[in-house]
């Protein structure tokens, strides 16, 4: 398969996460948010503004939203897959496209990719959830009590200035320092994203992919297992912290 390996990274963040990807096994592109510092060069580099004109968004992230509830996040932050298809329509050749926040760490990077390499689906996330009402997507857990939000989750998206279709009556939510998108997924996004569709990402995409018939799978599962890998021989960190289902 012809795929890339995306590593997400600001000028300010980068040095203190750098060594974390030193045993990636693989060949990374950087894709860096040099909206703080134009001066700053690592592989694809962009800023907020040459997104917005690439993309051709004009909205802003609504300070009524429950995840902006400070005011303070901007729409890379906030609409995270929008420097997904800021990547995607620039290097529109790939089978599949990975995109890591910098932050993370793998121990055993060969043992994660043999397990994910046998997977055909379109969006992997590190969790991937769906509501309790939802019945497609099998293999994808439903929300329980065990997580922090609960059924709460729900309740705040769509939140303040999401504009889904009025068609979606399923709702699937993820969280997003890994994720996976087959080509064919990162098309069908970028096509909704010129009807001019836009959300919080976590919730956004997984419950677009679905409705359309993508299939859908999480990292890790309810339980903490992974069906990809031993857990605890690939040992995922996110900013230091081994993440667990609860945590949601």
């Amino acid at each position: 398969m012809n795929n890339v390996y995306c590593v997400c990274t600001t000028p300010d963040v980068y040095p203190a996460y750098k060594n974390n990807w030193d045993n990636f096994p693989k060949d990374i592109t950087w894709v860096t948010d040099n909206s703080r510092n134009e001066n700053f060069d690592l592989g694809f580099n962009y800023t907020e503004k040459s997104l917005r004109e690439d993309l051709n968004f004009k909205q802003d992230v609504s300070k009524k939203h429950y995840w902006n509830s400070y005011g303070n996040r901007n729409i890379i932050w906030f609409f995270a897959h929008l420097r997904m298809l800021n990547f995607y329509i620039k290097n529109p050749n790939y089978d599949f496209y990975w995109f890591f926040d910098d932050d993370v760490k793998v121990q055993n990077w060969d043992k994660f990719f043999d397990g994910t390499n046998q997977d055909d689906s379109d969006f992997i996330g590190y969790f991937v959830f769906k509501d309790q009402n939802v019945d497609t997507q099998i293999d994808v857990p439903k929300i329980d009590n065990k997580t922090t939000s609960q059924h709460m989750w729900f309740e705040r998206f769509p939140g303040d200035g999401d504009l889904l279709p009025d068609y979606i009556n399923e709702k699937f939510g993820s969280f997003f320092p890994t994720n996976r998108f087959s080509n064919r997924a990162m098309k069908k996004l970028l096509e909704i994203h010129n009807e001019g569709y836009y959300g919080y990402s976590e919730g956004f995409v997984p419950t677009l992919l679905n409705h359309f018939g993508f299939k859908i799978s999480s990292l890790i599962n309810s339980d903490n297992t992974s069906k990809f890998f031993d857990v605890n021989e690939v040992n995922i960190e996110h900013k230091n912290i081994k993440i667990t289902w609860e945590w949601i």
